[in-house]
């Protein structure tokens, strides 16, 4: 039992931090005229949002109670393969890789890739005319262009929706946790509470958590958020 707080092992959490910052993005996306601000706002929503799939991977195999070395290994693991070893240490099952969501989840994965390893891409030159342009493809599932320049608010949109929908399927259906369980795995920054069934809740400002539940309402049926001044 820790009896001090200097004794308290502190974990980093960011999953919340990301997915406030995406609800943030989408709407400065939508509300600015300017239509390069609102694609500046609207790639690092995306951004953010193929960061939180691999985030929130990160903390399934944290809150376990795994040997260190063991952990280095998973570490090296992409992020499905990260949801997949959780979700079968905890039901003995695999992640269908055939689904919508898994595929869709992918994807979301390969723009990660992507955006953190910024490679010179050759492209093709198509169409004819004026409407000529340089092609350098696109994502398989999704068809969101590999030319981020290109990406707007309804790519940020897309994508916010598929890894939140992801995550939905994979906390509640999957895996079987109640709310609670899956915030407490997500937000707990205390070591030896993560490791513990116990269930979490968060209250948040108002204004973030109204953003929250207008740009990224399925967040809200996997995490128990709740805002400033309502009942605990």
């Amino acid at each position: 039992m820790v009896n001090k707080v200097e004794d308290i092992r502190f974990v980093d959490q960011r999953a919340l931090t990301l997915a406030v910052d995406i609800a943030f993005l989408l709407e400065e996306s939508e509300r600015t005229k300017d239509a390069w601000h609102g694609s500046a706002f609207a790639r690092c929503a995306i951004t953010n949002a193929a960061l939180m799939l691999e985030c929130v991977a990160n903390s399934c195999l944290g809150s376990l109670s795994l040997p260190s070395r063991l952990l280095e290994e998973l570490d090296r693991l992409p992020p499905l393969s990260k949801f997949d070893y959780y979700l079968f240490s905890r039901t003995s099952k695999h992640i269908d890789r055939g689904c919508c969501e898994a595929q869709l989840a992918s994807d979301v994965l390969k723009l990660r890739d992507h955006i953190v390893h910024p490679k010179m891409k050759p492209g093709s030159i198509v169409g004819e005319g004026e409407s000529q342009y340089v092609d350098y493809g696109a994502t398989k599932v999704l068809g969101i262009a590999l030319d981020n320049r290109e990406w707007s608010h309804s790519e940020g949109m897309k994508v916010a929706e598929v890894a939140t929908n992801f995550l939905r399927r994979f906390f509640l259906e999957w895996c079987g946790h109640e709310k609670g369980s899956a915030t407490r795995i997500l937000v707990c920054r205390e070591r030896d509470l993560l490791n513990h069934d116990s269930a979490m809740w968060v209250q948040m400002p108002r204004a973030e958590y109204g953003l929250v539940q207008k740009w990224l309402p399925a967040i809200l049926s996997y995490m128990d958020l709740r805002p400033s001044g309502s009942d605990a």
